[in-house]
């Protein structure tokens, strides 16, 4: 199963980014680890029902 990491922006934006990978340029990672549906549910927890996940 792959497994991805949350990143977020400089804007706040939060995303979900391939775990083996680097995140682009404006973005950095949160330190949050595991699988698709954990991050969604840490992004919505962290960034509340305000926020557009992308």
């Amino acid at each position: 199963m792959p497994t991805f990491k949350v990143i977020i922006s400089g804007e706040g934006q939060y995303a979900l980014w391939p775990a083996d990978s680097e995140p682009p340029e404006g973005w950095r990672a949160t330190g949050v680890d595991g699988v698709h549906q954990e991050h969604l549910n840490h992004i919505a927890e962290v960034w509340g029902v305000h926020g557009t996940i992308v």
